[in-house]
């Protein structure tokens, strides 16, 4: 008899207070995935007592400890090891519905689907926090708009929020530690795979309630590392030339202006990925031929217009 179709992998670092609230959703969503779904808890070797509260209140729920702490980036190692068909990448501070997981399922049959993501409410369930996302060109950088749609369609970003076909995020090589420690590599991950001829698409009807922030504190040092891995989100994937010369244009006039202002974070983030430049160029070379569509074709297909160029 063939094993669960599904995993959903929620990723945990002392996070016991966030699994004891949200866990027995994640439970009850992969309950009612008919071709069966298993619940894992990878844990980044949590000391909060973490581990040892799965194992006394939920037995029926797989505990993987990874090797080490690496984020976000420990979905790979296990991705890798694990033999499902499709994962679902979850954060520890979701509430699912009963139909979350449920719902995603069906649209990853498609042959060149790689992830099909939920809307993202706030904790309350009132707000939308994140939907249908589309690329746009800004002050120089790539940028994430978000769109609110009711059907299917396709969507920029998964993010963790999403089921994903498991062969195909292994092949592609999951998140990419040149983002290391956080931000950008989910928007990485996705543009890649754009990119490589597959497809991302959004289920409205798939709803996950999100605590936001509630395990990446918002301060100085993490905005400085945002602004880091802006720009090499850009330096590794963006090719476009008027978007490269409207990015140095861009690049030129900003260091300098909020230097002189103040803004620290802004540059100590670009000083920061200046230092990871040769990383991100390596990264670019190795895979700019396997890519099949160029920026303004995957801008146009996320956006379904047909236009041929990126917007400015």
């Amino acid at each position: 008899m063939p094993g669960p179709i599904c995993a959903a992998v929620v990723l945990n670092y002392n996070g016991r207070h966030l699994l004891e609230e949200n866990l027995p959703s994640v439970i009850s969503a992969a309950q009612r995935v008919k071709e069966g779904c298993d619940v894992i808890v990878l844990d980044n070797l949590s000391t909060d007592g973490s581990v040892e509260f799965l194992k006394k209140n939920y037995p029926g729920v797989i505990v993987e400890i990874a090797p080490s702490n690496r984020i976000l980036f420990s979905y790979n190692e296990l991705c890798r090891r694990i033999q499902y068909q499709y994962v679902a990448l979850l954060n520890n501070d979701l509430r699912l519905y009963e139909d979350s997981l449920a719902v995603l399922l069906p649209h990853c049959a498609g042959q060149d689907v790689f992830a099909v993501s939920a809307v993202l409410l706030d904790a309350e369930g009132t707000t939308i926090t994140r939907s249908r996302t589309l690329g746009e060109s800004h002050r120089g950088l790539f940028r994430v708009a978000a769109l609110q749609e009711s059907e299917t369609v396709p969507t920029l970003v998964a993010g963790c929020c999403a089921v994903y076909d498991r062969e195909k995020f292994v092949a592609l090589g999951g998140f990419d530690e040149l983002y290391w420690p956080f931000y950008w590599e989910d928007n990485d991950l996705s543009y890649v795979a754009w990119k490589r001829g597959l497809r991302v698409l959004i289920e409205p009807r798939s709803v996950m309630c999100h605590r936001h922030h509630a395990t990446i504190a918002s301060n100085s040092q993490n905005k400085a590392v945002g602004h880091c891995n802006a720009h090499l989100f850009f330096w590794k994937n963006i090719t476009d030339p008027a978007l490269i010369v409207r990015h140095l244009a861009w690049l030129a006039f900003l260091v300098p202006w909020r230097a002189v202002r103040g803004h620290w974070p802004y540059v100590r983030g670009v000083w920061a990925a200046c230092r990871k430049l040769p990383q991100a160029l390596k990264r670019r070379r190795e895979m700019k031929p396997l890519w099949v569509r160029t920026d303004a074709e995957v801008w146009a297909l996320v956006r379904g217009d047909g236009e041929a160029v990126p917007p400015g």
